[in-house]
């Protein structure tokens, strides 16, 4: 008879956990998956979600600038450009009275980051025509570069600077083309030209 009743209690025992195991499952079910939760919905929650692909690099040395919107009396901006440095002896820039120059401490033109910049002469075969003629909002700059490539830009907006406003070289973010050039009176203040990052062309 004991040995009866011990069976019978081992059975009891091996039911009642084995019930308390099967609706701790059943609650944890439906906590991870409610019932009224359609199928495709629970089965997205397992798929993985989809990485961006990288933006590919592309850029260049600029070796020649054109703004279209700059015309003035038959003039528009369309320059070779060359490599501009600072020289610490003389405390000078490279500066050409035909050409423009690229700041070789800024971004090469490029489609990620950075600021690419063009500087010139306000004379009239440099940059002259931006005296007379602000390009419109959105009006395009198009860069080339040593290796094929087209950048295009659109026109921000205009800034007049001193001379001594190295904080101009401090930008990061998306990348943008800065042109600078000089105005006023004794070409006492420094111009620039802010133009954002629009696509490559080629």
């Amino acid at each position: 008879m004991q040995d009866e009743l011990s069976i019978l209690q081992k059975a009891r025992f091996v039911f009642n956990v084995t019930a308390l195991y099967l609706f701790t499952l059943s609650i944890v079910g439906l906590a991870v998956h409610p019932l009224g939760q359609p199928v495709q919905t629970r089965l997205a929650a397992y798929r993985t979600v989809p990485i961006a692909p990288a933006v590919k690099l592309v850029s260049g040395l600029p070796v020649r600038i054109v703004i279209p919107g700059s015309s003035w009396q038959g003039q528009v901006v369309d320059l070779p450009v060359d490599k501009g440095s600072y020289d610490a002896s003389s405390g000078e820039w490279t500066l050409s009275g035909y050409h423009a120059q690229f700041m070789t401490i800024s971004s090469l033109a490029n489609n990620l980051s950075g600021q690419t910049f063009i500087y010139g002469h306000n004379n009239d075969y440099v940059f002259g025509a931006l005296r007379h003629v602000t390009p419109a909002p959105g009006a395009q700059a198009l860069l080339y570069t040593d290796n094929g490539h087209i950048f295009s830009y659109k026109f921000e907006n205009v800034t007049d600077v001193a001379p001594d406003a190295t904080t101009v070289l401090d930008y990061h973010g998306p990348p943008v083309l800065t042109v600078q050039t000089c105005t006023g009176s004794f070409n006492q203040v420094r111009t620039l030209y802010t133009f954002a990052y629009d696509k490559v062309l080629r």
